[in-house]
């Protein structure tokens, strides 16, 4: 028999420890039958709590029912079958199943009352707060649209303190909060709640709860910040839940506050749930919110939906059909049972919610395909030879802008008609305009076709013109020696029969090739003589050269010279194309030189060339990140690097959106924003993941995702990033390598996987190495040896050694001192691990007090303690006494709770093998008080 009893306990406790799911629930339904056949009581009332609490996590009220009401006949039977967990497990339940009946409408509303007088009565008769009661009282009334009952129970449930039964704080808070925020109160629900989001409750529904809950209250007050936080932080730590709630209030905070597109995303996401929802109620909730979400999204847009293992794709209109009418037939079940209209009137109101104000994302990602906003002023021109002769007007003086617009204005399949010399102008401007856009070979292509036709037109100063801006694009194709061999070409050809203009541009085409391929001398030379040139026969073109003899005196590194020239420059009301170059020339110098009216003139760069939209708006923004990252300001300009994002998505190119996603996710984390920095930096990688972007900006993403997601506990998550960005890392950068692996070291050994991390740590030194960073190498072989599991004593030995070794080499005295201490604590375990105590005792020793000197004072507690269990491992009661007494009094207000347990059980085990009592020990009482606290 005993055989039986321990077979079945054994079956109880496989199913226990198997993952959450209806396999796990249907096997610990076996293992209670097997307890039922043994009547082994105690393990039955074991696998019914267990039960319990797996119905409640699968979401599946209507399968708590049988375990709750057995129960409550073995409690009749033999109360003392329940320990005192499982009695507060019972106890607890209660409320659970009120929750549960009220969502399914197959209950009746004598059957929830009943329920809901079985748990006034069990907690009045054990004494606990009847606030869980009124709560229960308040949801029924609410429900049921009882509003004269519900304002007199919420009232109790608001006004009345929490108690054994009650839930957490932080949950009780998202009750009252969701109750005032239902009334329209919602001044009153942000001032309940707050101060609970700056604790950490513990609990596993919180802060998602309050933060959800309050997201529209933030919007009905226009506190736009926290709600747009609200949001990100609350969804990112339920996205995962395929079950739970939470979810219909982010769809509907997504459709009302101009973000369907993050709201499709997440959509997406939960599509199981428009046929496999766990009760009647969230199913309906759930229909509710994405019904009110598709209501604003294309009707283009197609959803794979799955359905008892088959996937039916249906449009956007198709899903809003089926989802409106599940949640209004839901609706109608609830009504019929309540007696009430009150739950249809909910759903139609929602279904029907109208737009609030804007909430910009924390993090703006891509739009759908959609027409592109007509932000330019109309064209009036209506002759295409007319409007191309404007357009090339427009390009000469300067004035880019305004001929993208004339240049937009012109259909490509009106330039047949144009005189062939206009035609061929119009082409060549087509080719360069789209060179960031296409392949460079084709725009070559393009360009010396249109060259060729204008030759053909003896038209060979303009011919030579195109061919000199065709050199610079070549650069990247043919290389430096090539262009600038070409831009001689074209400098020649004008001074032997060019045109003034002409011979203007090609030197300052070829100074700039030349000061790419860093050469100094000879475009200055270039530049002046194009200055001079200029200001003699080419009036037009004197901003221009004096633009470039700026940049080209910025690039020398004379700084003051190059700010002087190109403020003069801007002075005089320079074109659009000068004004451009000088913008962000002006920007890149104050940068350097850590001025912060750099920020004056980003925003100016930006503000001149936002409309209309084009590459030089996106090039603009582009220049601002920069700056402010450079600056360190990327907290104070988190709005401006969020347009950054926009603008990038919209005209830019992935490296765009990589990089002011890497700048936002930098403010983030500087505002202590750890989920939107994580928010911001998996944008970044969905726009790596999907376009052509630079390596160089890869592996910093990944990396800082890594970090980031290791600090938000995603660890699995991070190890995925780091790993990523490890096999990115160029063989010629080991100090990347190295960060790389101290942080992906970090994240394996929280994962359990010791050997890995010291593995990881180790590498990680060899590469600091490598760049002769000893002081780091050094901390990084510590960190090999204290992640190495206890069985590899002896590698651990041998890798403090060669830490030790690198001592010397360290500058700082104070880190130095700290790796020392490290050195000898991590050789005190060791020697206890191999019984040497009197060894142990004296590297214990050394590690506090340099641990003192360097005046940490929770290590040194800490270590004092060690040093008490130390001795009394060796069987110096009296001394381990004294130790821990002496840990006692280094305790402060601020003394971590695990060092204050550590304290407690030394002491107390010290003075029992002492034979002393323990009871009236006041610094052990002091301690446990603390500690219960």
């Amino acid at each position: 028999m005993n055989e039986d009893k321990d077979a079945a306990e054994r079956q109880f406790v496989e199913a226990y420890h198997m993952p959450e799911g209806m396999a796990r629930h249907e096997a610990l339904e076996r293992a209670a039958r097997s307890a039922d056949a043994l009547d082994h009581l105690p393990l039955a009332v074991s696998c019914r709590i267990a039960l319990i609490r797996s119905a409640y996590d699968l979401g599946r009220y209507d399968l708590m029912l049988a375990p709750f009401a057995w129960c409550g006949t073995a409690e009749q039977r033999d109360p003392t079958a329940f320990d005192e967990w499982e009695t507060h497990s019972y106890d607890w339940a209660h409320k659970w199943i009120v929750s549960g009946l009220i969502a399914d409408p197959r209950f009746t509303l004598a059957q929830i009352g009943s329920f809901v007088d079985q748990l006034a009565e069990r907690y009045q008769r054990l004494g606990y707060s009847m606030q869980p009661v009124h709560g229960a009282r308040a949801d029924l009334a609410a429900h049921v649209g009882d509003d004269e009952a519900y304002r007199e129970h919420f009232a109790k449930y608001l006004a009345m303190d929490r108690g054994p039964m009650s839930d957490c704080e932080a949950c009780v808070i998202e009750e009252q909060a969701g109750h005032l925020i239902r009334q329209g109160r919602h001044a009153e629900a942000v001032a309940h709640a707050e101060h609970q989001l700056e604790q950490d409750t513990g609990c596993a529904t919180q802060p998602q709860g309050i933060l959800t809950t309050l997201t529209p209250a933030f919007v009905a007050l226009g506190d736009v910040d926290r709600a747009r936080q609200a949001h990100v932080v609350a969804y990112r730590l339920v996205r995962d839940d395929l079950v739970g709630g939470y979810l219909d209030d982010h769809l509907e905070f997504c459709a009302t506050s101009g973000n369907v597109r993050r709201g499709v995303e997440l959509l997406r996401g939960h599509l199981h749930r428009v046929h496999h929802s766990t009760s009647p109620s969230r199913a309906m909730h759930f229909a509710a919110g994405a019904a009110l979400l598709l209501s604003r999204v294309s009707p283009d847009e197609e959803f794979a939906v799955p359905r008892d293992g088959r996937t039916t794709v249906l449009t956007a209109p198709e899903l809003r059909e089926l989802l409106q009418a599940q949640a209004l037939e839901i609706a109608a079940r609830f009504d019929q049972r309540n007696g009430s209209d009150a739950v249809s009137t909910r759903v139609r109101r929602t279904l029907a919610a109208e737009d609030t104000i804007p909430v910009a994302l924390a993090v703006p990602i891509s739009s759908a395909p959609a027409p592109a906003a007509d932000e330019e002023d109309p064209v009036t021109v209506a002759d295409p030879v007319e409007l191309a002769q404007q357009l090339c007007d427009a390009f000469d003086s300067g004035e880019f802008v305004t001929g993208m617009r004339l240049l937009r204005s012109l259909p490509e399949d009106l330039d047949p008609l144009l005189p062939e010399t206009l035609g061929a102008l119009v082409a060549a401007r087509r080719a360069i305009v789209s060179a960031h856009l296409r392949p460079k070979e084709e725009v070559l292509a393009e360009l010396d076709a249109a060259v060729d036709r204008l030759v053909a037109c003896g038209e060979h100063d303009l011919a030579n013109r195109f061919r000199a801006r065709g050199a610079g694009l070549r650069a990247e194709e043919d290389g430096p020696a090539e262009s600038v061999a070409a831009a001689r070409t074209c400098l020649a050809e004008a001074e032997a029969a060019g045109t003034p203009y002409t011979r203007v541009l090609t030197r300052l085409l070829l100074a700039d090739l030349l000061v790419d391929d860093d050469e100094t001398d000879e475009p200055e030379a270039l530049t002046a003589e194009a200055l001079e040139l200029a200001r003699a026969e080419v009036p037009e073109l004197v901003s221009r050269a004096r633009c470039d003899r700026a940049q080209h005196l910025a690039t020398a590194g004379r700084l003051d010279e190059a700010h002087a020239e190109v403020v003069d420059v801007l002075s005089d009301s320079p074109s659009a194309s000068v004004r451009f170059d000088a913008l962000r020339l002006l920007l890149k110098i104050q940068t350097v030189r850590g001025d912060e009216e750099a920020v004056r003139v980003a925003a100016e760069f930006v503000g001149a060339f936002s409309s209309p939209r084009g590459p030089w708006t996106a090039e603009a923004h582009r220049q601002r990140v920069a700056s402010v990252e450079r600056l360190g300001l990327e907290a104070e300009h988190l709005a401006d690097l969020r347009d950054a994002v926009a603008i990038g998505h919209d005209v830019g190119v992935p490296d765009d959106v990589a990089k002011a996603c890497y700048a936002l996710a930098g403010g983030y984390l500087k505002a202590g924003r750890f989920v939107e920095a994580a928010e911001a930096l998996e944008e970044a990688v969905r726009v790596i993941d999907g376009g052509d972007v630079d390596p160089d900006v890869v592996v910093p993403v990944r990396y800082r995702l890594g970090q980031v997601c290791a600090r938000l506990d995603e660890t699995e998550t991070a190890r995925r990033h780091l790993e990523v960005a490890l096999g990115l890392v160029p063989a010629d950068e080991p100090w990347r390598r190295a960060m790389v692996l101290d942080v992906l070291a970090g994240v394996l050994r929280r994962l359990d996987l010791p050997l890995e991390a010291a593995s990881a740590y180790q590498g990680a030194a060899a590469a600091w190495q490598a760049v002769s960073e000893p002081a780091e190498a050094a901390g990084s072989l510590v960190e090999a040896a204290a992640a190495l599991p206890n069985e590899e004593a002896a590698e651990c030995a041998t890798t403090l050694t060669e830490a030790e070794q690198l001592l010397p080499e360290v500058d700082d005295p104070d880190h130095r001192t700290h790796l020392t201490a490290r050195i000898a604590a991590i050789r005190a375990f060791l020697h206890v691990q191999a019984g040497e105590h009197a060894a142990a005792i004296e590297q214990n020793g050394i590690a506090e007090e340099l641990a003192a000197q360097l005046g940490d004072l929770d290590w040194q507690t800490f270590l004092v303690a060690r040093g008490a269990r130390f001795l009394l491992e060796s069987g110096d009661q009296v001394n381990a006494e004294a130790e821990a007494r002496r840990a006692g009094s280094l305790i402060t207000d601020e003394t971590p709770p695990q060092i204050l347990g550590d304290i407690a059980n030394v002491l107390e085990e010290a003075l029992r093998t002492q034979g002393k009592p323990t009871s009236g020990d006041p610094l052990l009482r002091g301690l446990t008080s603390r500690l219960d606290s």
